[in-house]
Parts: structure tokens; C-alpha cells; sequence
């Protein structure tokens, strides 16, 4: 039995938004075909065994991540800070791609929070910096779809908030 239904738009952890086009058989098995946003990437996943998807976060949700993202003194209970890790950069680049490739919205928002803070005091490596971009990517696109939001609209309102 499907847990996402034909048309859902998922979170595909790593990926980003993603919209399953089709359910189908094959054999004794039965998959989502997920076409990922911004890519012209398509791809099946077993609906047994979905751990690579996830529902959008909710409204209320939204607001928590702009308020993290906009607050220096914001409650960090629910996020992943980097602290640990400030001094040792290979450390904290394996615990980045983890958070990155693990799906939650709150991991992603705090290593872009993390870097934009990095980024006022000193220029982004290249690495640093494509890791950022992928981060803010995959935070837009979830505020997009989790508020029904218009692209632009919600890059803006993130760049407003990392600018506090």
C-alpha cells in the first residue's frame, strides 16, 4: 500500500522537491516515479521502503525556520549547530554533507545559517560556498512548497532573514 499518493509533492532527502508522476508494478514490487524539481532527473523508489522521502513541513514550521534563520538568539534546541566542529574543517564538512543528504529542513538550515555567519567574517572557500548555495537551495525550494509560495518571493524573505 502507497504512504504518497500520484501528484504528492515529497521531499527527496538530498534532492530537494520532488512530485511522484507515477505508481507502478513491477513483479511483486511496487515504486514511485519521482521526477525531482530543477532537474530533469527521474527516478523510481520502492514504496515498502521510502526512507529517502518525506512529507513537506507544515505552515507553522515555515515560520520557525525563517525565525531561526532571522534570529542570532533564537531557541537552537530543534537545530544542528556546528559548534563542535568550528576549528576541524574536514569534520565539520563530513557532518554538513550528512545533515545535507539526511532531509531534514532544520539540519539544512542550520549549516545555512552556519555558513552565512562564516560569511560576514571571512570569504567562503569553494567548497564552503557550493555547500551554502545546495543548503539555500533545498531550504527555498521546502518553503516554496510547504507555503505555496512563489520562488522569488521566498528567496527573498530568506536573504531578508539572514541579513538580521
Amino acid at each position: 500500500m502507497s504512504q504518497y499518493k500520484l501528484n504528492e509533492r515529497v521531499i527527496v532527502k538530498g534532492q530537494g522537491i520532488g512530485e511522484i508522476i507515477d505508481i507502478v508494478e513491477r513483479g511483486s514490487n511496487e515504486f514511485y516515479l519521482l521526477k525531482v524539481f530543477d532537474k530533469d532527473v527521474q527516478f523510481y523508489v520502492p514504496t515498502a521502503n521510502n526512507t529517502s522521502l518525506r512529507r513537506p513541513i507544515s505552515e507553522p514550521e515555515v515560520e520557525n525556520i525563517l525565525n531561526f534563520l532571522g534570529n542570532k538568539d533564537f531557541d537552537q534546541s530543534e537545530f544542528n549547530e556546528f559548534e563542535a566542529n568550528k576549528g576541524n574543517w574536514n569534520k565539520r564538512l563530513r557532518e554538513y554533507t550528512d545533515n545535507l543528504k539526511n532531509g531534514s529542513i532544520y539540519k539544512v538550515a542550520a549549516i545555512l545559517k552556519d555558513l552565512n555567519l562564516a560569511k560576514e567574517s571571512k570569504k567562503l572557500s569553494f567548497t564552503e560556498d557550493k555547500i551554502y548555495k545546495k543548503a539555500k537551495e533545498l531550504v527555498v525550494q521546502e518553503l516554496v512548497v510547504s507555503n505555496n509560495s512563489d520562488k522569488m518571493i521566498v528567496e527573498f524573505e530568506v536573504e531578508e532573514c539572514l541579513k538580521q
